[in-house]
């Protein structure tokens, strides 16, 4: 053995034959000979095995010398080789990594590390030659070394250069026939076992979906659940999922389907019901989808490959759940079963990188729950993993993708990071400008791609950003497609972002758009109750930022359209379902009479979603029939300006708009015989103060209730400095803009006025605000005006236009129940249950075990009058979920809003809480009052916050004692005059008493 320092074994060799590919073939298969025995200690005891090595690497040394310059897997070899060789003589290796080896000992490796690095060398060689025999050869060796590599530490780098070596005999056309499908599953595996923090990841990523890009692409079936998934994934068409859905029902239902085929169909009916879910936000889908995947599972009979999605596919499911519920536990199960989904053992399978994004998914959104950065950077490692794993032209590739933009949008915002975001930006971009082939997943993404411009212009103050932002959002929200919740929220980003740049009438037409013909697309009567209450929380605050843009561009009377358009949805839903129209009969009784069958479909409770949507369907159809006939093409148009102003036309209507932007009243007029008007009145209050006033006030009632001493002294301050405030921001303002600041003139009836707050200002009693300090202490609002509520002009439009045929005589209902257990008694129902016989006419009574909800219902339908004292039950965060507690069960809201009593005139409601709507979906204005509302009473009181039993019987006969007068006055007038009487008794004079009660309607 020379020392190579001082003579080059192969320097007298020509160049060409160094370079010739069969002497670096014959050299490698040398090395391969002793390939058991590649070590410091069988070189030391074998020369043959010595003389090998230094001969193997003196050859890569000299071929290294003909090589351009750079990293390189000759030199790579030729390090693992002449470690073996440093052990036994040090002398024979080159001096500068004698150096190198001197200040850094290198450690023994297995021998299957050198043949592997051997292998590389002559693979690199060959391909770049495309020489079919030493691609052959190098397989030889590379296989030899990945099956000794497997479960060791540089396992996943051995198996990646095995599968490199597949993949180049699959381009060379030589080698096993399966190589191309091999290799790739090999990467696959590889690149599952890696670290994520391998120096080599990003770079065998990148190999990977190379390989994936010019694999030849499969063609889809043309038939068959994959082929309706992959053309709804690409062209979109609702019509696809719903023939999936029929086929896997039918085949489930009429197949004597045996395992484990029967467990597979369950899972893709559970997955397609879950897609369709996600297109039309019917929550009874998801709630089924959830329980097929489950059942699939439970079976016992899938595979591990098959149970690894299905379970991945619950876990999406579920996240889909907690999006809705934004229940923790939800969000734990979902992590749960996409984590389970993600089993090594399968980690090979083409399927495993949607597993992965499913993952993802769910750990995007803890992050966006819990602020945990390593969820949001494990979602962004599986991602990136996903989408290089997956072949380009697969249905799914760009779901993917966009997904990893949104966790890198995610990322980028929260630290602030550039690059994420650039990242982003280009994968968002490459799909919003891609091919139509993408079909929802196009909108999608220009969508997100608009949120991180936006998100970025604002967090680094460039306009230009902004900008852009606004055009995606606008291209997005008018392209026509079935994807309504996509252009929806586009349209409100168009809007929010059109004003920060000052462009008010951009910002109004994607305002209009998406209050005028968005909205009610997304809510429709086909959905269920609960599916449109989950829909409206995604736009809670539109209606009020959109009239907030319409008032900065001076237009009041839009921002009463837009306010009555995107507030109070379903009840304005649900009132166009319950109109009377006897002028429609005499225009068309046959059109009248399919129009109120349907609507009464439409109402009615316990209907299914195919039932509600064919329903609708027939819905849209007669109204179309309708519009049709002469003088009839506005029927059941959206209120505009002059209908809306007929509000005012018993006394002015005051809207008070709450929005982020700010706060201002509309104030309606109609006098007599002119035409309506609405003027602004800016108010000096924020969003915030007034969110923060409703929080503390109802804490202070809370408190004065169960506290005594100083703490119940400070919840008093509390109550009467919010009350102080209501008076002086928002209540005096308006009094005086209406001229109604000083007291009526003596034997002149106070004047009516009509509040219609947004927002959690609904929360708070503007009836009760104090306006000034008298003589005789505190001045408030019902000092000056007859207030009443109503939660938006439709209602009370509607109120009005229902008539009073006069053919059934007023009646009463009486129901009085303690619904015991964990609530206080109601010490005073029998107090209560005989004032309601101050009202003439026929009264019924149903009183504790009676009065059981079916019972109450049923009795509801036959009197016009209704007055129940029961406890009220309010729940904040789902106000549908609000109830009166009657004996053996509930009363629901949801139940109220399956009735159409067409004779109901006015209902009492001596129940807590029975008016207050919940802080979420403030503007939907959900209370019990107003389900009974929508009921048919036009009339209703009902309590803001849990009265005073022994009031009840006081307040009530007041009220009865005064509507059962000659020429019987509005129910306001006489709740009205009946608090100015407890106002005078000693126990009651305070507004923690009087001021929870208030009075909705006409």
């Amino acid at each position: 053995m020379s020392e190579p320092d001082a003579l080059r074994l192969w320097s007298s060799v020509a160049p060409e034959e160094v370079l010739a590919s069969e002497t670096h073939r014959n050299i490698a298969l040398h090395v391969f000979d002793h390939r058991d025995r590649l070590t410091p200690a069988h070189a030391a005891a074998d020369p043959d095995v010595l003389d090998a090595v230094y001969l193997t690497a003196t050859y890569y040394l000299e071929r290294l010398q003909h090589l351009p310059e750079g990293e390189s897997w000759e030199g790579y070899a030729c390090t693992f080789l002449l470690r073996i060789v440093h052990a036994v003589r040090p002398a024979a290796v080159p001096q500068p990594l004698r150096d190198a080896f001197a200040e850094r000992p290198p450690e023994d490796v297995p021998p299957y590390e050198t043949v592997h690095a051997v292998g590389r060398t002559l693979l690199a060689a060959g391909t770049a030659g495309k020489d079919p025999e030493a691609v052959l050869a190098a397989g030889v060796l590379l296989a030899h070394a990945w099956e000794e590599a497997r479960g060791g530490e540089s396992g996943p780098h051995i198996a990646f250069g095995f599968a490199t070596g597949l993949l180049a005999m699959a381009d060379l056309g030589v080698g096993p026939e399966d190589a191309r499908a091999r290799g790739i599953t090999l990467m696959r595996l590889a690149l599952a076992e890696l670290p994520a923090d391998d120096q080599f990841r990003d770079a065998m990523l990148a190999a990977l979906a190379s390989e994936l890009a010019k694999a030849p692409r499969q063609a889809p079936d043309e038939a068959g659940l994959a082929a309706d998934v992959t053309a709804y994934m690409r062209q979109g068409g609702l019509e696809r999922l719903e023939a999936a859905v029929d086929r896997l029902r039918t085949a489930l239902a009429t197949t004597a389907t045996g395992e484990p085929e029967h467990s597979l169909r369950r899972a893709e009916l559970g997955q397609v019901l879950r897609m369709r879910f996600e297109s039309t936000g019917e929550l009874t889908d998801l709630d089924a989808s959830v329980t097929e995947l489950r059942a699939a599972l439970a079976s016992g009979a899938l595979d591990t490959e098959s149970r690894a999605s299905v379970a991945s596919f619950l876990g999406l499911a579920q996240l889909d759940r907690y999006v809705h519920s934004q229940d923790p536990a939800d969000l734990d199960a979902a992590t749960s079963a996409v984590r389970d989904g993600c089993d090594p053992a399968v980690a090979a399978s083409p399927a495993h990188p949607q597993r992965l994004t499913n993952l993802a998914a769910v750990l995007t959104a803890r992050f966006d729950r819990y602020a945990r950065e390593a969820d949001l950077d494990e979602a962004v490692e599986h991602l990136t993993y996903a989408v290089s794993a997956t072949p380009p032209d697969q249905h799914d590739h760009p779901v993917m993708a966009v997904k990893l933009a949104v966790a890198l949008r995610r990322r980028g915002t929260h630290r602030r990071r550039p690059a994420d975001l650039r990242r982003a930006e280009a994968i968002l971009r490459r799909i919003a400008d891609g091919s139509p082939g993408t079909g929802p997943t196009r909108q999608l993404a220009r969508m997100e791609l608009a949120e991180l411009l936006a998100e970025r212009g604002t967090l680094f103050d460039d306009e230009r950003d902004i900008a852009d932002a606004v055009d995606q959002y606008r291209a997005t929200a008018l392209t026509p497609t079935e994807d309504i919740r996509t252009r929806l929220r586009s349209a409100y980003g168009w809007g929010v972002h059109a004003v920060a740049l000052g462009a008010l009438d951009l910002a109004r037409e994607g305002f209009r758009l998406a209050l005028t013909d968005l909205l009610p697309k997304l809510t429709g009567p086909a959905l269920g109750r609960e599916s449109q209450e989950t829909r409206l929380r995604e736009v809670s605050s539109l209606a009020t930022v959109a009239a907030t843009a319409s008032v900065m561009a001076g237009r009041p009377r839009e921002a009463l359209v837009r306010l009555e358009q995107g507030r109070g949805v379903l009840l304005a839903q649900a009132l166009r379902l319950r109109g009377r129209h006897e002028d429609l009969f005499a225009a068309s009784p046959e059109l009248a009479e399919r129009f109120e069958r349907v609507c009464a479909e439409l109402v009615a409770r316990q209907r299914g979603p195919e039932e509600r949507k064919a329903a609708a369907a027939e819905f849209d159809q007669v109204v179309t029939d309708i519009r049709a006939l002469e003088e009839w093409q506005d029927f059941q148009e959206p209120l505009g300006w002059e209908r809306l102003s007929e509000a005012a036309a018993d006394g002015p209507v005051a809207v008070v708009n709450v929005s982020a932007w700010g706060c201002f009243v509309l104030l309606v007029t109609r006098p007599p015989g002119r035409p309506g008007r609405v003027e602004t009145l800016t108010l000096d209050v924020t969003q915030d103060d007034i969110d923060r006033r409703a929080g503390a006030f109802r804490a202070a009632v809370t408190r004065l209730r169960e506290t005594t001493g100083r703490e119940r002294l400070r919840a008093d301050r509390e109550l009467k400095d919010t009350l102080r405030w209501l008076g002086a921001r928002i209540v005096r303002p308006v009094l005086a803009h209406l001229d109604l600041a000083g007291p009526a003139d003596p034997g002149v009836p106070p004047p009516r006025l009509w509040w219609c707050p947004t927002g959690v200002l609904s929360l708070l009693p503007l009836h009760a605000a104090v306006l000034e300090e008298g003589p005789d202490g505190p001045v408030y609002t019902h000092d000056r005006v007859v207030s009443s509520f109503t939660p938006t002009l439709g209602a009370l439009l509607h109120a009005r236009s229902q008539p009073v045929t006069g053919e059934n005589p007023a009646s009463l209902l009486a129901v009085a129940v303690d619904a015991g257990g964990a609530h206080p008694p109601l010490a005073a129902l029998d107090d209560e249950l005989a004032v309601t016989g101050g009202l003439p006419g026929r009264r019924d009574v149903l009183r504790d075990t009676e009065a059981t909800p079916r019972a109450v219902l049923a009795a509801l339908r036959g009197h016009t009058h209704a007055h129940l004292a029961c406890h009220g039950v309010r729940d904040p965060g789902d106000p549908a979920r609000s109830r009166l507690l009657l004996h053996g069960g509930e009363l629901t809201l949801r139940e109220l809003a399956g009735e159409r009593l067409t004779d109901a005139r006015f209902a009492y409601l001596s129940a807590c809480h029975s008016a207050a709507p919940g802080e979420e979906l403030a503007d939907e204005v959900i209370s019990v009052a107003s389900a009974f509302q929508l009921c048919g009473y036009r009339q209703v009181i009902g309590s803001l916050w849990t009265v005073d039993d022994r009031m009840g019987p006081l307040l009530a006969a007041e009220v009865y004692r005064h509507l059962a007068a000659p020429g019987t006055p509005p129910a306001a007038v006489a709740l009205h005059r009946a608090i100015g009487v407890l106002r005078e008794h000693p126990r009651y004079r305070d507004p923690l008493f009087w001021g929870s009660v208030i009075h909705h309607g006409l």
